[in-house]
């Protein structure tokens, strides 16, 4: 099996190598048994070779974690790490506090694994070229998406928030600590993906400063597992009742 995979690798690698693809294509079938280990064709073992300086940068180990992790709705130690971590990067790159972050629970697509975290894992549970916005935006913009997140019964990922529902209606909600004030302007950290309305988060002309950076949110992420990597420190990702959800609406 092992080598029937290895020669598809190959033959989708070849394939997907031309600037066109191809236009058509053949095939035979061949056993790939114990009499092939001996052989002298190295043909195959050389052209996968090739490939090796390419991946070695996916297999460097970021970080170690205690257990898998899974995305929960409405929090998960997963989503609850990824947005403390995003909101953490963005107060070390801009040198002011943010408020709050936010990540929606569908740019989150795997598990994190136990044991070794490599850089190819942060590609696959972060697949997506979404990169790090820091917004200020008014408090009343903030009330009105907290609200629709209550009706839809479907709340994103926070950090910052405290945020209690129940019915399909807010019934409490903290930023920093403190309860939301409509008057007063936020610091936001969260995806351009989101800025322009994706999975229907709507600002309205709510956004009163917007500055994009350059780093990707997986690049986000394995910076802050590198750090912590450096500290001696390993991923224990727990949740802590940031969101609570009691009565849900029935969709």
């Amino acid at each position: 099996m092992k080598k029937i995979l290895i020669a598809a690798a190959l033959a989708l690698l070849v394939c997907g190598c031309g600037p066109k693809g191809y236009t058509s294509y053949s095939w035979e079938y061949h056993e790939l048994d114990s009499r092939y280990d001996g052989g002298t064709d190295t043909s195959v073992q050389e052209a996968i070779a090739k490939y090796d300086s390419l991946m070695a940068p996916l297999q460097e180990i970021v970080c170690y974690s205690n257990a898998v992790y899974s995305k929960e709705s409405p929090e998960s130690g997963l989503s609850n790490y990824a947005t403390d971590a995003l909101r953490h990067f963005a107060e070390e790159y801009s040198g002011e506090k943010i408020d709050m972050s936010l990540l929606n629970f569908g740019g989150i697509r795997t598990d994190l694994p136990k044991g070794a975290v490599r850089v190819y894992d942060i590609f696959s549970i972060f697949p997506f070229n979404n990169y790090l916005s820091i917004l200020t935006v008014e408090g009343d913009t903030l009330k009105d998406i907290f609200d629709s997140m209550a009706r839809k019964n479907h709340v994103e990922a926070l950090s910052g928030v405290k945020l209690k529902i129940d019915g399909g209606r807010v019934k409490e909600c903290l930023v920093g600590g403190k309860p939301l004030d409509s008057n007063k302007n936020y610091k936001v950290a969260t995806i351009d993906f989101l800025v322009t309305g994706g999975d229907g988060i709507d600002w309205g002309n709510g956004i009163l400063i917007r500055l994009d950076t350059p780093f990707a949110l997986r690049d986000v992420m394995i910076a802050e597992m590198k750090a912590l990597m450096a500290a001696g420190k390993t991923l224990d990702l727990k949740k802590d009742g940031r969101v609570v959800v009691t009565n849900p609406k029935k969709k």
